[in-house]
Order: C-alpha cells, then structure tokens, then sequence
C-alpha cells in the first residue's frame, strides 16, 4: 500500500531545482507538483453570462469593504452553487457546505473549485478575475461542468 503525503510548499525555485532539494535533501521519492497553468483545462460544460459593468461595481464595492467574499475562490464557488439550490437567495446557512468545496487551481487570473456536495449537481466551479488580476481583485464564476 502506497502512502501519499501531500505537502505545500512555497517554491521560489524552479520545478527542477525543487524536485532536486526534495529528493536529495529531504529525502522524497516520485515527486508530483500540481497541473501547471498553460496544462489546464479552463472550458467549462456550461458558461455563465457576466456583465463586466456589473462586475466592475462588485468590485468597487469589495474595495469600499462590502463583500469581502468575493475575494476568496472558494467562497465565491460556495455563494454561486448555493443559489442554484436557492433560488430566491441563500435563508440562513448555505446548503452547500465550504469543507465540500476544494481549491484544485489556481493562480491570479483564474481558478477551478471542485464540488463534492449531495444538494447540487454542479461538480466543477470555473471563476477569473475579470476587472483586476491581483490580490485586490474579485473572482467571477465563468462557467462550471454537471457530475455525469
């Protein structure tokens, strides 16, 4: 049975240099580093509509301290598949739950949010940053895929 550990790390160093120092230094074996941005696949089943005016009102607001959320990947994947359970607007907790949610890409342009929650048919969440691709910018869903 293979045992897999799965670290963070901040790497300053290129893939190769890094791969090197794990192995020779630390000691790991079979090293796998995450999907690279220009290896991904960012073509949703389904895209979404965005008004980019709209958009650039969020976020002035998020800059203004309203909507904070919109700032974290995760959050924003939560917010948008919760209100395709509700419709009418989010009543007391999300249905979908954060910890159900997991961040598998992302870089300061776009990000995919994986969905692995019972009340949505939603398996894939795909958001960019449209207005400002740096910390301070906003992220937009741009489509997301159906669990089969």
């Amino acid at each position: 049975m293979d045992i897999i550990n799965e670290y963070s790390i901040p790497a300053y160093l290129e893939s190769n240099e890094l791969t090197f120092e794990l192995e020779t230094i630390v000691g790991f074996e079979h090293i796998m580093f995450p999907v690279q941005a220009n290896e991904y696949d960012l073509k949703p089943q389904v895209e979404v509509k965005v008004d980019l005016d709209l958009e650039k009102n969020n976020q002035k607001s998020v800059d203004e301290g309203h909507s904070s959320w919109r700032l974290d990947p995760v959050f924003t994947a939560q917010v948008f598949t919760s209100l395709h359970v509700f419709l009418k607007g989010i009543v007391g907790d999300f249905p979908i739950k954060y910890e159900n949610l997991k961040l598998i890409y992302s870089n300061n342009e776009a990000s995919v949010v994986q969905v692995n929650d019972p009340d949505t048919n939603i398996s894939m969440v795909y958001l960019k940053k449209l207005v400002r691709q740096d910390e301070t910018g906003i992220w937009t869903v741009v489509g997301y895929d159906i669990a089969q």
